[in-house]
């Protein structure tokens, strides 16, 4: 069955069922401040981390997600009271109508009960931290009604740890008082703890006090404040506090009336100017508006037109988006990743960098730069680290009193680990990430900017680069292959010290990027050392790796190869198999056994598992991947993250059936009217799905905060419809079914658009007949064009 559907013109998706088995989540905010927030209005805000500046609290894996940011509507002539979002009340839904609409960070709930229609729309403006609920009620029966409403938001005591335990010292760490019209938070133990809440009115009454407003032994669902009809005045030094404000309205026939709440960062002071504008509703609009036109101007980089509508909606909205998502606020924040960790992930970040080239190249360059600062001299990358450890322009503000509060500050040895915690593959993504940026912006000097190394000293960028190949040539076993140290790309794949396929192969693709771009600059001397590098990679893999039908997964640190035919588990991975093709060290015919192989043993309906058989024997020389679950996660389930590893491949063997049959059993819109099974957002890839050896089969968990989308908007649009960049010109080399007849791109690459339409008059997959721009004929490729000018493309295949 469905729950919703999409709107793209509206650029939204709707949920016109919003009891959904799971809860349905969307990202509010796009710069320091953040919002994660449910179908329901559930959720949880946060300013810059969501470990150390939690502002509202979230009590996770609980039955229901809870509690939000929620407006209350009371009916004072009955006593009646719902709320706006279809929880935390709950109203019969065969009596009420209720809908969400996510859409690019903001998200709306409206609801139509007992004659009165209310919208509440949450946003962030983009440069202010301050969380905007524009509010307007209309009355539809034919007499006045007498209303009461009400906010709610329960605050947070800013650190994780202090949300969910040591409450002998939370509970008297902070405090809350009323004036003017709004309500102060203070962190004590905090210099500059302070938050605020306030409306567009002059409030009728408040509650400052989460126990005074829900009452004893209630909830959100039933708080006595609204039941009553009136809030109690309530405030304190200690507790837990909320921000409650009530108005008493009255509406005649066919009135409406628009009000606004703000939750924002700071002292009550900095309330007082943030009331005033934005009581003005046409400070909402244009706010509103400015955050339209981030995205307009984002997603405008490249737009499709494709014969699959599927795909359309997914790249030219929520691909993007979800991506974009991930840049912003790295991997800790969600209804799963609810902040007990924070900083940069060195593999996610350095992909998810690689994937937004085109629509966020300052923020990919702010990545590529903290990145390089978290690189040791030796050449592994931190695993995970807080980019200001490393950022000499940082000024660390610390308190003037020793408060239990404060973040901690840890030591040289704690902000840099050794090599026996750092995971091989680690530092080997940034290398395309930097590749990639220099052939989206031509921005060749990033390769002359000197970076501090994390343990000290420094060097360019181009020498960082470098200190990652060398290291991964130096970390090779008995065969040649790299070493798995801690883990590579599979953190329970660990191999007892033994050599990761994966990382060999991943190393020689690295090493291509860098010798097509050390080509490009004139680096003779570097091309000679790194090509013979490459050819030795190649050889080591091609002599070690191969098993007959596919490429196996790794060597133990016994010397036992995994992932070969006579294994009875774990016989075929995705991850060794799609890298030996994508990268270019399977020759034709091993490449094509290997994935006939992928297809063979792990497609699904739901996409391609991870490896197949699961693991049920525990094996600690294999790793701790032989002791999750079967068909969950690492072990056999359908992890999302290389799914589109295996398009690339396809794409590259020019298999263009093959590659989309895997493309759309993966994707998230063809599982819409799924949902039974699905259970998680159609409109977001999900960390894994559960594989065939889980009794789930289907069963999507853990949206939003993947590298999945990324790689999926990358893999899709510069392999599947072969729209990609090089150094100094633009590639068009599409792998697409045989029965497309035409699509069209829309791509602006560096200042200059592209409208790119693509003819298959021969049915085929792959291959560029003629290609002309504005009329004139090119010889394979699209030069570089004045910035600012519009050019039309015709690609005729065969």
């Amino acid at each position: 069955m469905r729950y919703g559907y999409f709107d793209d013109e509206n650029r939204e998706y709707v949920i016109d069922h919003v009891n959904t088995p799971v809860p349905w989540t969307n990202y509010i905010g796009v710069n320091d401040m953040c919002a994660v927030l449910s179908q329901s209005a559930d959720g949880y805000v946060f300013y810059k981390s969501p470990q150390y500046h939690r502002i509202t609290r979230f009590r996770p894996n609980a039955p229901i997600s809870r509690p939000g940011h929620y407006v209350y509507l009371r009916d004072d002539d009955t006593g009646e009271y719902w709320s706006i979002s279809w929880q935390p009340v709950g109203k019969d839904l065969t009596k009420a109508k209720y809908e969400c609409r996510h859409g690019l960070s903001y998200s709306k709930y409206s609801c139509e009960y007992n004659g009165i229609s209310a919208c509440q729309t949450i946003f962030i403006p983009l440069n202010e931290p301050v969380e905007l609920w524009d509010v307007v009620l209309k009355n539809n029966s034919s007499r006045p009604r007498c209303l009461s409403i009400y906010s709610y938001i329960e605050f947070s005591f800013h650190q994780i740890d202090m949300d969910n335990q040591n409450f002998q010292m939370s509970l008297y760490a902070s405090g809350s008082s009323y004036a003017d019209g709004i309500i102060e938070y203070d962190l004590y133990y905090e210099e500059s703890g302070y938050q605020w809440f306030t409306s567009s009115f002059e409030p009728d009454g408040f509650d400052c006090l989460r126990d005074r407003f829900l009452g004893a032994y209630r909830d959100e669902r039933n708080p006595i404040a609204v039941e009553r009809g009136e809030c109690t005045g309530s405030f304190e030094k200690t507790g837990n506090h909320c921000a409650a404000l009530q108005k008493k309205l009255v509406l005649q026939p066919g009135q409406d009336i628009r009000i606004a709440f703000l939750l924002g960062e700071g002292k009550r002071e900095t309330a007082a100017p943030m009331r005033e504008k934005y009581s003005d509703p046409a400070n909402v609009d244009r706010a509103f508006s400015d955050l339209a036109a981030f995205w307009d101007e984002k997603l405008s980089k490249l737009q499709v037109n494709t014969p699959n509508q599927g795909m359309n909606t997914s790249l030219n909205i929520w691909n993007l988006y979800q991506a974009e998502v991930n840049i912003m606020f790295s991997r800790f924040a969600s209804f799963i990743e609810v902040g007990g960790r924070t900083g940069l992930g060195f593999r996610d970040t350095s992909q998810d960098a690689m994937t937004i080239a085109s629509s966020n190249p300052e923020k990919c360059r702010q990545r590529i730069i903290e990145l390089c600062r978290g690189l040791t001299q030796q050449g592994y990358g931190l695993h995970l680290f807080q980019p200001e450890w490393f950022d000499p322009e940082f000024q660390g503000k610390q308190q003037s009193f020793k408060s239990p509060t404060v973040i901690p500050t840890p030591s040289m040895e704690e902000k840099v680990h050794g090599i026996k915690d750092a995971c091989s593959d680690d530092a080997l993504w940034l290398i395309a990430a930097i590749s990639e940026y220099i052939k989206e912006t031509g921005e060749v000097s990033l390769l002359d900017e000197m970076v501090t190394y994390a343990d000290g000293g420094e060097g360019t960028v181009y020498q960082h680069m470098m200190r990652i190949l060398d290291f991964s040539a130096e970390q090779v076993g008995a065969t040649g292959i790299c070493k798995g140290l801690r883990a590579d790309w599979n953190d329970c794949l660990n191999l007892g010290g033994g050599e990761s396929a994966m990382v060999s192969f991943l190393h020689y693709w690295a090493l291509q990027h860098f010798l097509a771009l050390s080509r490009f600059i004139g680096k003779t001397e570097e091309v000679e050392k790194y090509e013979k590098m490459a050819a030795k990679v190649k050889k080591a893999c091609n002599d070690n790796l191969w098993d007959g039908e596919w490429y196996i997964r790794g060597i133990t640190g016994s010397g036992r190869k995994i992932g070969t035919h006579d294994d009875k588990e774990g016989k075929v991975h995705i991850e060794s198999n799609a890298w030996a093709v994508f990268s270019g060290v399977a020759d034709l015919d091993r490449a094509v056994k290997a994935m006939d192989s992928v297809d063979k043993y792990l497609y699904t309906p739901y996409g391609l598992m991870l490896n197949a058989p699961s693991y049920t024997k525990s094996d600690d020389e294999i790793g701790f991947v032989t002791r999750v679950y079967p068909g969950v996660k690492e072990n056999g389930s359908i992890f999302s993250h290389p799914n589109p590893w295996a398009w690339c491949a396809e794409a590259a063997l020019g298999r263009g059936d093959r590659a989309m049959k895997f493309y759309n059993a993966l994707l998230p819109y063809n599982q819409n009217d799924k949902i039974e099974v699905r259970q998680s957002e159609p409109y977001s890839y999900c960390q894994f799905v559960m594989g065939k050896d889980h009794t789930a089969f289907g069963r999507a968990r853990h949206p939003f905060m993947t590298g999945s989308g990324g790689w999926a908007y990358f893999a899709a649009t510069r392999y599947l419809l072969g729209v990609r960049p090089d150094f100094d010109h633009l590639i068009v080399d599409p792998c697409i079914p045989k029965d497309w007849g035409s699509f069209d791109v829309t791509r602006v690459w560096r200042g200059a658009v592209y409208r790119i339409h693509v003819e298959n008059p021969c049915g085929v997959s792959k291959g560029v007949k003629t290609m002309e721009m504005d009329g004139k004929t090119l010889s394979g490729w699209i030069p570089v064009q004045k910035a600012g000018t519009q050019h039309s493309v015709h690609v005729v295949m065969g």
